[in-house]
């Protein structure tokens, strides 16, 4: 990390004070709240929306029978009519945005969405599944293998080669944050997750606690996937690691990951995702892809994009926000450390002037507490999450590669 992008001794200090007061009393498991086992999605919205269908589809022609909740963020990413086409499929959605008045929440941007759809989804025992995740072969056998049984957890090898190649994503310096001894051992890859919440209950909690400070924590790594390694780790909990290393399709568009016998399980559709937007392509290697094509045109049959209208489906809050950003429109976009540049954020939500590969678009929203959120997206979703509470310069922070602070400061 670079001197200009180190936290504060008094932040680092604040934080770790924070997660020893959740380690040091950590809640008891909610009794009576939570029973049975079944599976947890994430995706809501244009993207991750036709990448659900799929994996929920396939799940069922592969004869899986338990029970599926999908969980949204608020009411712009699932409407009515998007719900009643799950009905059929045995999916019960809810709304993140709804749960987190019950449970309250720091913070669901995005990834830290996840955690929180685990640990408060109806289920005692959780298969959770990225949305662009597709098993092979119905995976209910997974609750009964030995290394589930044993350890109560089951976490899957990341694609990327580990600490000392230049390919980690979790920074060194985050093991002493934590305050957990550091291990030179494989990062985790969180496009599934085999939690016992009951046995588990301790470290997604920390968990928890890790992504509901994201604005802090993922500065040090790439999202959700080592808040679990680390809490794991924390808390001092045991986890079964699947031994076989994931496998990249094609250029690292999807990852496959193999079960203990070394036979293929899930193939995590990652970067070149399901789409009713675009053109999707065939992915060589990539198993019962036919069929997924068949899932993608029923869908397309059934419904199509957008979720939400924009402008016309805004809020009045995000109605605001929009009229103030779309009468400035150009705006400095300054990145840490690497100098700004002037961008346009037109009307209809494309990056006009000053567009890049990761910044292709933006989105005005309103958070699950109702103030406002600027993203920064492309093709695939946000690429960063900007606030102004001020009221003036939008701030936040890439939520990929040095995870560097950014700014949005209108010109006039």
């Amino acid at each position: 990390m670079s001197q200009a992008s180190a936290p504060g001794i008094s932040e680092v200090a604040r934080h770790q004070a924070m997660l020893d007061a959740v380690a040091g009393n950590p809640h008891p498991y909610p009794e009576g709240q939570f029973a049975g086992r079944g599976i947890v999605f994430c995706g809501g919205g244009d993207v991750h929306f036709p990448c659900a269908w799929v994996s929920i589809s396939m799940l069922r022609r592969l004869g899986c029978g338990l029970p599926i909740e999908l969980w949204y963020r608020g009411p712009r990413e699932m409407t009515a009519e998007a719900i009643a086409l799950l009905e059929p499929l045995g999916v019960t959605c809810v709304d993140a945005y709804a749960m987190a008045r019950k449970h309250p929440f720091r913070r669901l941007d995005g990834w830290e969405l996840k955690p929180f759809a685990i640990a408060f989804s109806s289920f005692e025992e959780v298969l959770y599944l990225d949305a662009d995740n597709v098993a092979v072969r119905d995976p209910a056998f997974l609750f009964d293998c030995p290394a589930y049984t044993s350890e109560r957890a089951v976490f899957w090898p990341d694609r990327y080669a580990g600490p000392g190649t230049g390919e980690e994503w979790l920074k060194r310096e985050i093991w002493g944050i934590c305050r957990v001894p550091y291990r030179l051992e494989p990062e985790i890859e969180a496009g599934q997750l085999l939690i016992h919440k009951r046995c588990c209950w301790f470290p997604l909690q920390l968990a928890l606690h890790l992504n509901e400070h994201s604005d802090f924590y993922y500065r040090y790594f790439y999202g959700d996937k080592d808040t679990f390694h680390l809490a794991w780790r924390r808390a001092e909990a045991n986890y079964a690691l699947a031994p076989h290393p994931p496998k990249n399709l094609g250029r690292s568009e999807a990852i496959v990951q193999f079960h203990f016998d070394a036979s293929v399980l899930f193939q995590h559709r990652n970067r070149d995702k399901w789409s009713l937007l675009r053109a999707n392509h065939l992915l060589p290697g990539f198993r019962l892809e036919r069929e997924c094509f068949d899932c993608l045109k029923e869908l397309r049959s059934q419904w199509s994009p957008p979720m939400r209208r924009f402008p016309e489906e805004l809020s009045g809050r995000e109605r605001t926000f929009y009229n103030r950003i779309c009468q400035a429109r150009f705006f400095d976009y300054v990145l840490e450390g690497h100098g700004s540049r002037p961008v346009e954020l037109r009307a209809d939500f494309m990056i006009g002037a000053g567009a890049g590969v990761l910044e292709t678009g933006w989105m005005i929203e309103d958070d699950k507490d109702g103030d406002p959120v600027l993203t920064i997206r492309n093709e695939n979703g946000p690429i960063c999450f900007l606030r102004n509470p001020d009221g003036g310069v939008w701030r936040g922070r890439w939520l990929v590669y040095d995870r560097i602070r950014v700014e949005l400061r209108p010109r006039n």
